[in-house]
């Protein structure tokens, strides 16, 4: 009985003394101002001799909540039907889900670095034909990787009076992203799926996508594979083939087993042997897969005695050499910051050449039109499209209207041209830097660092000398010929042109002579420093067939017109001929 009474009185006090554990907020009224301080608050777990929890009574169909010390209960019970208790499970498990997943990405927390990485919670698909199916009802999904964004504007504004003045200023959106991502996924037990995808990838093979499943060990059906697969063999004389994106299946019959895949090869085998510390690789190039657009001869005195200059190689047979030289391509992102690298240019495709059938392309050249013999060196004066002409001592059909962006048609004296075949001109042509071109001072080319497009115009102007004797051909932009000049009358401003050499222009015709100045006897093969030691060149010709099928009816005597026996059968049938439909 004693004992009893000292537990009553035991819980009696704790009743009571319970409440003084959290303080309250005293106020005191002093000079009509309110002031006052606070203690905060100070919370105790409960001991471990106070056991909470829940029990479910069938009876009732209800579950009841209860604090109890021993045998007493310390607080009213609390009564829930199922569904108010199933609510109450979802949200403290909501609760402690965020909680966990809070403390994983904290900084200041050094914790199970799994719970660091699965931050997506597992999905569960309540449905017995989707177990059937994957083997199983979660769906897990777990990512790894990093995604970066950067978002701009680009704000650019030119004061050129040439420009209108809607295009003056220009406002554009900066937008970049980088993405390094990698996806593993499992679908019940059977279905796997795989991805990897970065922007920064070398080569597109390396970003793989990959679902594969596999069904019981029983079936017929053993494994399928959806995206990039491999086929490898199991014999060393047939290497099976790598980097496959397409669709793989493996099936079994008994004892019997059949892999199928239907796919595209994205990747190619390649064989590298390494001697004496080198690497020895075989290229093989096709006769027209020269590196077009990027090499060119200054003109065709250089191109006609090229094989004569090489013919006792590494000894170069030539007495020429270039000292200066200028060379302007379109001005591609419209930059005029720097004045003395942009002028207006007009580029004469017959300029500095020789009467030498083949290399000028004026169908009709007026009398007197060539100033020296054929063959002679490259110079302003070998006919009479000399730019020094036009204002200056010396013969030339050139007009001062030639000088003039606008004018540049009715510049040539009454001479029949056309815009992109014999000429081309440029507004502010931009002037490449020494660094972005290579010339040869003896033969006579120049290689462009990086490859001009179809729409691209090429000029050039050189001076050069031999045996003492200067010749020069276009005019340079430090030559006199200044950038704008003040127009009689109303006091405006004209830019004036330069007269170069054109080596490439917008219209491509392997009829005219400036496509034979585009060298195609260089080749790209993508290695560097290679090594005149165990270097090989074989030039290999293979006639692949006769110029058409096309044979004489047996018996009928009668043979084929002249002008189909040698013509390739395209143009027989007049298959080549291509319209704007």
């Amino acid at each position: 009985m004693k004992l009893q009474l000292t537990s009553l009185f035991g819980i009696f006090w704790l009743f009571v003394s319970s409440p003084s554990l959290y303080a309250q907020d005293t106020l005191v009224a002093q000079d009509s101002i309110r002031t006052g301080y606070a203690t905060g608050t100070l919370s105790l777990p409960n001991p471990t001799s106070i056991v909470a929890g829940y029990e479910y009574d069938p009876i009732l169909n209800r579950y009841i909540y209860s604090e109890k010390l021993g045998t007493y209960n310390l607080s009213i019970p609390l009564i829930l039907t199922p569904e108010e208790y199933q609510q109450l499970v979802i949200q403290e498990e909501i609760r402690n889900y965020f909680k966990e997943k809070n403390n994983a990405i904290s900084e200041n927390r050094e914790g199970d670095p799994e719970a660091q990485q699965d931050l997506l919670p597992s999905y569960y698909v309540n449905s017995g034909f989707f177990e059937s199916i994957f083997g199983g009802k979660e769906i897990e999904v777990v990512p790894q990787g990093s995604v970066a964004m950067d978002l701009g504007l680009l704000y650019t504004k030119q004061d050129n009076p040439s420009f209108s003045p809607r295009n003056r200023s220009n406002l554009t959106f900066d937008f970049d992203q980088r993405i390094q991502l990698s996806l593993l996924g499992n679908v019940g037990t059977k279905l796997k799926v795989l991805a990897n995808y970065d922007t920064e990838s070398t080569f597109d093979f390396q970003n793989q996508l990959k679902l594969e499943y596999t069904p019981n060990e029983d079936d017929i059906i053993q494994k399928i594979e959806v995206g990039n697969v491999n086929m490898p063999l199991n014999s060393a004389l047939i290497q099976g083939a790598q980097s496959l994106f397409g669709f793989k299946t493996e099936l079994q019959f008994g004892k019997t087993r059949v892999t199928g895949v239907f796919s595209e090869q994205k990747s190619e085998r390649r064989t590298v042997n390494v001697e004496g510390g080198a690497t020895v690789e075989e290229f093989e190039k096709f006769a027209i897969d020269y590196d077009q657009d990027r090499h060119f001869f200054l003109a065709h005195y250089f191109r006609d005695t090229y094989n004569q200059s090489l013919q006792n190689y590494p000894f170069i047979n030539s007495n020429i050499q270039i000292q200066r030289i200028q060379v302007w391509v379109t001005n591609r992102t419209n930059n005029i910051q720097n004045l003395n690298d942009t002028r207006n240019i007009v580029a004469i495709q017959d300029l500095g050449e020789s009467n030498i059938p083949g290399n000028i392309g004026l169908e009709n050249p007026p009398g007197g039109f060539f100033n020296s013999a054929p063959g002679a060196f490259p110079s302003n004066t070998n006919n009479d499209f000399n730019p020094f002409g036009i204002t200056g001592p010396g013969e030339s059909i050139l007009t001062p209207a030639i000088r003039d962006i606008s004018t540049v048609q009715s510049g040539f004296g009454g001479v029949v041209v056309s815009e992109g075949q014999d000429y081309a001109k440029l507004e502010n042509a931009r002037q490449l830097k020494p660094n972005e071109f290579t010339f040869d001072q003896r033969l006579g080319y120049i290689s462009l660092n990086q490859r001009l497009s179809n729409d691209e115009v090429l000029g050039v102007a050189f001076q050069f000398t031999v045996n003492g004797q200067v010749y020069q051909v276009g005019e340079f932009a430090n030559d006199g010929v200044d950038a704008n000049t003040q127009a009689d009358g109303d006091g405006a401003r004209i830019n004036q042109n330069l007269v170069v050499k054109l080596l490439k222009s917008t219209v491509t015709n392997v009829s005219e002579p400036i496509w034979d100045l585009m060298m195609k006897n260089i080749y790209a093969l993508g290695a560097f420093q290679l090594e005149e030691d165990d270097f090989r060149l074989n030039i290999l010709y293979t006639d692949p067939q006769p110029q058409n099928y096309l044979s004489p009816a047996p018996g009928s005597g009668v043979p084929l017109p002249e002008d189909v026996a040698e013509t390739t059968l395209l143009r027989v049938f007049n298959l080549d001929k291509l319209n704007t439909n």
